[in-house]
């Protein structure tokens, strides 16, 4: 799924990928590492389901802040 966003917010995911972010990203890539762990645990449906809905929620963040520079490109065009 493509998310698309404006320039201000492209310019605003590529700051995280400053040295002063850093330690938020990795924050969230450890969240996304124990969300998947416990989606692996999970019984009920209903846990699952959540656990897939932030999962994919911080894979697709953690995307756009890795592809910021080709976002910002993008709404220039």
């Amino acid at each position: 799924m493509q998310i698309r966003v404006d320039e201000r917010v492209a310019r605003c995911l590529a700051l995280m990928r400053t040295p002063e972010m850093q330690p938020l990203v990795e924050f969230l890539k450890s969240r996304r590492q124990e969300t998947l762990e416990r989606l692996g645990e999970a019984t009920g449906e209903e846990m699952k389901s959540r656990l897939q809905g932030r999962n994919l929620e911080l894979k697709e963040f953690l995307e756009m802040v890795d592809q910021a520079e080709t976002l910002i490109a993008k709404t220039r065009r």
